[in-house]
C-alpha cells in the first residue's frame, strides 16, 4: 500500500490511516500542517489539475469570487423525524438515546449508542450497535440541529477524533451545533470485527517492543499489502486465512459481510433520525467524503448542509482504479522532489530524473535485509519504514530540505541517525503501544480492509494477472508502484465482497453540496473532487492550491467558506479559489 500522512492522534488509529494510505484512498487529514503547505522553493501543484475560472469578481482575503447566497434551512429539529422512516425500520428510526457522561473522562462530552439492523434487507434479524460521541453545543440550544463528522478511515475511530477535531471548531459553529462523531459498524466501540485472542495481544506487545513480527502484524497484513515483494498468492491465502479467523473469533461474525460503506451511510440515517433532525447536516473528510457522497445518493431529500473535503470519487474502484492514480500521482511528485535535489549541492541522488528514482528505490528496496541503525540507538529503519518518512517529506507535510540531509549520509555511509530520529518523532512509527492501543491498530486495519472488499465486487481476475500487473507498474513507477492491485488479490482470499459497483453519484434533489479539493492533494486527489463536484446534481466545488490533505482548519479561507456554509448557509461563489498557505512555523 501507499504511505500517507495521516493525523498523529492516537497511535492505533494513527498508524493504520498511515499504512493504509497506499492502499487505499482512505485516510485522516494531516494535522500538523497547513493543506496548502508547499516545501521551501518548490512551486504550487497547479499545474498537476486546473482550477475553474471564477465567474465573479469581488471577496476578501486570499479568495477570488463573491460570496454566494444563503441556501436554506440546515434541518435542526426539536421534535423527532421518525415519520420519513423505511418502511420496516420505524423501531429503529424511533429510539430515544440514553447519553451519558462518557466514562473516564472529565469532558463534557457525551455517550451513547443506537441499534441498526445487522442486514437492511432483513431488518427484522440480527441487529448491531453503533457508538457516538457528542459535544452538545456551547450556547445550550444547538439551533441548527446535529453536525455529524467522520474525519478519515476507513478503520478510524469517529469517536476518538472528534474530540481532538472539535476543539479547534470556530466559535460561531460550536454555538450553532451539537458537534457528533460516531465510530462505523465493525470498529471501536461500535459492535467490531475481532479476529485474536487476549494471549496474542499480550505477545504482540512484547514482540513489537522487541522488534520482532507477530501474529497481529500477520492478521494486519501491513507485510503482505504493503511490500512490492509481496505475491499475488500470498495476498490471497493471507485474505483466506484473516477471513477465518476474523469468523472465528468477532461475536457477529456475519458482519463480516455487512461492514460496506452503503451500509454505514443507512446507519448515519438512523442516527440522524434518532438525534431528532429532519436533515442531515455533516462534514467529511477523505473517507468521511465517500460516506457522505453515498449518503446523499441514498437519502437526498434529507440531505442539509453537507461538506466533503478531500473527496472520494465514488465512481472509482477503491482496490484497484484509485490506487493507480494515485501511484502515479505520487511518483510525478516525488521525481520534482528528485530534480530539486540535483539543483543543489550534496544531493546523493545521480544520473537523470529516472535513474536517480531507481537508485533511491533500490536503496530504499534494500533496506528490509541491510536496516538503517544509528550508533547511539537500538531502533532500525526498514523499507516500509523509509517509505513513510519519505512520503511524508515528500508529499504529506512537505520539507524536501530535510529529506536531503536524511538521504545523504543514509545513501553514502549508511548512516540512518537521522532517519531514525525521523522514525523517533513520529507517533505513527513508535513502537511504544499499550495493549489497548494495540487492538485499536488491529481492528483499524482489519476493518478497513473489509470495507474495501465489501465495496468492491469481485472484477475478475488470477493470480498471475495482478502479478504482471505489479511487475508493469513497478516499472512505470519504481517507487510508489506495485502494489496498486494488492487488494484485489486480498479480496478474493477474503471473499465477502459486495454486489454493488462503484457508480456515480448524482443525489438528484437534494440541497447544494459543497466539495472542496486541494490541488496537490496526494492521497484523495483534486481531479476527484472535481469529478464528485460534477457527478452531483446540486454540487458546488471549492479549490484549495497547495499540497496537503483536508483543508478544514488547515487553511483560513476554506476554514471560512466552509464555517460560513454550515452556520448560516452561505455558499462560496462559483470558480471560488483559496490561495496557498504557508506550513505552521515550527514548535521549538
Amino acid at each position: 500500500m501507499r504511505p500517507v500522512s495521516p493525523t498523529a492522534r492516537k497511535a492505533g488509529a494513527a498508524l493504520a490511516a498511515l499504512m493504509l494510505s497506499t492502499a487505499l484512498t482512505a485516510c485522516q487529514p494531516d494535522s500538523s500542517t497547513a493543506s496548502a503547505a508547499t516545501p521551501t522553493s518548490v512551486p504550487t501543484p497547479t499545474d498537476q489539475a486546473s482550477a475553474p475560472a471564477s465567474n465573479s469578481t469581488g471577496g476578501s482575503g486570499n479568495s477570488t469570487g463573491s460570496p454566494g447566497g444563503s441556501t436554506g434551512s440546515p434541518g435542526g429539529s426539536n421534535g423527532g423525524s421518525q415519520s420519513d422512516a423505511p418502511q420496516g425500520l420505524e423501531s429503529f428510526y424511533s429510539q430515544t438515546i440514553d447519553w451519558k457522561d462518557c466514562s473516564n473522562e472529565t469532558t463534557t462530552f457525551q455517550c451513547g449508542t443506537v441499534t441498526v439492523p445487522l442486514d437492511y434487507d432483513h431488518p427484522d434479524g440480527r441487529t448491531i450497535t453503533i457508538a457516538l460521541k457528542k459535544l452538545p453545543a456551547s450556547d445550550g440550544n444547538a439551533e441548527h440541529g446535529s453536525l455529524f463528522t467522520n474525519f478519515g478511515g476507513p478503520g478510524v475511530s469517529g469517536v476518538e477524533v472528534v474530540e481532538g477535531e472539535s476543539s479547534s471548531f470556530a466559535k460561531e459553529l460550536r454555538g450553532a451545533y451539537d458537534i457528533i462523531g460516531f465510530d462505523p459498524r465493525g470498529l471501536g466501540q461500535s459492535t467490531p470485527i475481532t479476529c485474536w485472542t487476549n494471549d496474542e495481544i499480550n505477545q504482540s506487545l512484547t514482540d513489537t517492543k522487541n522488534g520482532k513480527s507477530n501474529t497481529l502484524s500477520e492478521i494486519m497484513a501491513t507485510d503482505i499489502l504493503f511490500s512490492k515483494g509481496s505475491s499475488a498468492q500470498e495476498r490471497i491465502d493471507r485474505g483466506a486465512a484473516n477471513a477465518a479467523r476474523c469468523a472465528q473469533h468477532s461475536q457477529v461474525p456475519e458482519l463480516l459481510d455487512h461492514v460496506g460503506t452503503r451500509n454505514v451511510a443507512r446507519d448515519l440515517d438512523v442516527l440522524r433520525a434518532t438525534n431528532n433532525n429532519t436533515k442531515l447536516n455533516y462534514l467529511g473528510v477523505s473517507y468521511g467524503t465517500y460516506i457522505g457522497a453515498i449518503y446523499a445518493d441514498l437519502f437526498p431529500g434529507h440531505v442539509g448542509r453537507v461538506i466533503l473535503d478531500s473527496a472520494m470519487d465514488p465512481s472509482k474502484r477503491s482496490s484497484d482504479e484509485i490506487r493507480v492514480e494515485q501511484v502515479a500521482f505520487q511518483e510525478g511528485i516525488l521525481r520534482r522532489y528528485v530534480e530539486h535535489c540535483q539543483a543543489h549541492s550534496g544531493c546523493p541522488l545521480t544520473g537523470s530524473t529516472d535513474e536517480a528514482v531507481t537508485q533511491l528505490a533500490a536503496f530504499v528496496d534494500g533496506l528490509d535485509k541491510n536496516p538503517l541503525t544509528a550508533p547511539d540507538s537500538d531502533a532500525t529503519v526498514n523499507t516500509q519504514e523509509a517509505i513513510e518518512i519519505i512520503y511524508r517529506h515528500v508529499l504529506g507535510q512537505p520539507d524536501w530540505e530535510a529529506l536531503t540531509a536524511m538521504l545523504t549520509p543514509a545513501m553514502t555511509n549508511h548512516d540512518g541517525t537521522l532517519m531514525v530520529k525521523a522514525k523517533q518523532n513520529s507517533p505513527d512509527l513508535s513502537p511504544e503501544m499499550t495493549a489497548e492501543e494495540v487492538v485499536s491498530r488491529a481492528n483499524s486495519m482489519v476493518l478497513a480492509n473489509a470495507v474495501i472488499c465489501n465495496d468492491n465486487p469481485d472484477a475478475g481476475g488470477t493470480a498471475s494477472d495482478w502479478d504482471a500487473q505489479a511487475d508493469a507498474e513497478k516499472k512505470s513507477y519504481p517507487f510508489f508502484g506495485g502494489t496498486s492491485n494488492a487488494e484485489e488479490a486480498y479480496c478474493y482470499g477474503w471473499g465477502h465482497q459486495g454486489k454493488t459497483p462503484p457508480q456515480e453519484t448524482h443525489a438528484k434533489g437534494s440541497d447544494p453540496i459543497l466539495a472542496v479539493g486541494i490541488t496537490g492533494d496526494a492521497q484523495t486527489l483534486y481531479s476527484w473532487t472535481q469529478s464528485l463536484a460534477g457527478q452531483l446534481d446540486n454540487g458546488h466545488l471549492l479549490t484549495v492550491e497547495g499540497y496537503g490533505h483536508g483543508a478544514f482548519n488547515k487553511n483560513t479561507c476554506a476554514t471560512t467558506a466552509i464555517t460560513g456554509f454550515l452556520v448560516n448557509g452561505t455558499m462560496p461563489a462559483e470558480g471560488t479559489t483559496c490561495a496557498a498557505e504557508p506550513p505552521p512555523a515550527a514548535e521549538g
